[in-house]
């Protein structure tokens, strides 16, 4: 490393105060233009900003920003209680849709036919008066061995 690099890295911290130059640094920098006119530029800005900072008033400023995070803390949670009531609002309108909702049944009303319990799913869309007219047709008696022969036939036809 040149004298005039191990000087630059060493400008900051002595312009600060927290280290002093050594005789053979003195003498390079009182020898070299270059690290002089560097060495101005660093303690000139060492010095900016110093009356900044002795223009402010500490206590005004954190009253201002306690109540810069106060105003946004009743902000935020003034959002989070609308938008907790907003979503209040969409369930209880899903609740009342969902209750009002026409319920079918699961399992289709079984039939009696012929002194047996089965379902027929096929009837569940007819009219009553189509209704009491298989009804009717249902109640008259058969003879016992063609019961199976008309019921198999009567699934047919509904079937299609």
């Amino acid at each position: 490393m040149s004298g005039c690099q191990r000087i630059s890295d060493r400008m900051p911290a002595v312009a600060l105060g927290r280290a002093e130059w050594t005789s053979d640094e003195v003498q390079h920098l009182s020898g070299c233009p270059s690290c002089q006119d560097e060495w101005d530029v660093v303690q000139r800005s060492s010095h900016l900003g110093r009356e900044i900072g002795l223009g402010l008033d500490a206590d005004s400023t954190s009253e201002t920003l306690l109540e810069h995070l106060d105003h946004a803390r009743v902000e935020r949670l003034r959002r989070r209680t609308w938008s907790f009531a907003g979503l209040a609002a969409a369930a209880t309108i899903a609740a009342v849709v969902w209750i009002q909702r026409p319920s079918r049944p699961v399992h289709p009303a079984p039939a009696v036919v012929a002194g047996l319990q089965i379902t027929l799913p096929e009837l569940d869309g007819l009219q009553p008066a189509e209704l009491d007219s298989v009804l009717q047709t249902m109640d008259e008696p058969a003879p016992a061995d063609s019961t199976l022969d008309e019921l198999e036939g009567f699934l047919d036809s509904w079937e299609g």
